[in-house]
């Protein structure tokens, strides 16, 4: 018997060590030429672009060339999204729900639409049956240079182990704005505002979300349970 107090000790140490582990997290950097935007507003070029998952999620870490804040923070940052060239939204220059001149050749099947002025927000989309639906919204993390945009997986119509193409664009306020840079294009999008600006068939960037079993979760229960087993013997 006063092994029972020795066991419950150690059963509360296993579950703590298993619950804070959690899942397990991956990504990727994709970095962007430093410079390449038309207009020189450092706020407007795309430095890098952080990609992760878990099981449930999706992040993207866009950081640029500049402050984000006032009296940049005018500054829209959205994410086109293509999982597969047979579908999606085909139009052009518009290819996507905000009106902005920007489209994938492949076809856009997802679309996140970013702000960072009066506290920020973002609004994940996916496109299916002729159609955009809008599925929630949330705010984005801001900090000097970067914006931080965490949604589900399933509000962007994608799921663990899945492959999928996708861009990063900067661009303004106005419904004609186009590509101020392309995360995927390492050379300039754009001359002007109006564009328009189409990432090539083929191209964007390259993403897996992937969610591994959590190894050491996985140990601290079956540690837990030769542990019971051995008291038990022991009783």
């Amino acid at each position: 018997m006063r092994l029972l107090p020795m066991f419950h000790k150690l059963k509360a140490a296993l579950m703590v060590a298993a619950l804070a582990v959690g899942p397990s997290a991956f990504g990727a950097t994709f970095f962007d030429t430093v410079g390449d935007n038309f207009d020189g507003n450092a706020h407007m070029d795309i430095t890098s672009v952080d990609v992760t998952n878990d099981a449930t999620n999706i992040t993207f870490k866009i950081t640029l060339n500049g402050s984000i804040g006032s009296p940049n923070d005018w500054g829209k940052y959205v994410i086109g999204i293509d999982t597969n060239n047979a579908t999606g939204d085909f139009g052009s220059p518009v290819g996507n729900p905000w009106g902005r001149n920007i489209a994938m050749a492949d076809g856009t099947d997802a679309w996140v639409g970013s702000w960072v002025d009066s506290g920020g927000g973002f609004q994940p989309w996916t496109y299916a049956g002729g159609s955009w639906t809008q599925n929630g919204s949330g705010v984005p993390v801001l900090s000097a240079n970067m914006t931080t945009i965490t949604t589900s997986l399933a509000s962007l119509g994608l799921s663990a182990g899945q492959s999928f193409k996708f861009d990063v664009y900067t661009t303004g306020g106005g419904g004609g704005d186009s590509a101020n840079d392309s995360a995927a294009n390492p050379n300039q999008s754009i001359a002007n505002w109006p564009g328009p600006y189409t990432t090539p068939a083929g191209g964007g960037l390259m993403y897996t979300t992937a969610v591994p079993e959590p190894a050491t979760v996985s140990l601290a229960c079956l540690g837990l349970a030769g542990l019971a087993g051995s008291l038990r013997r022991r009783k």
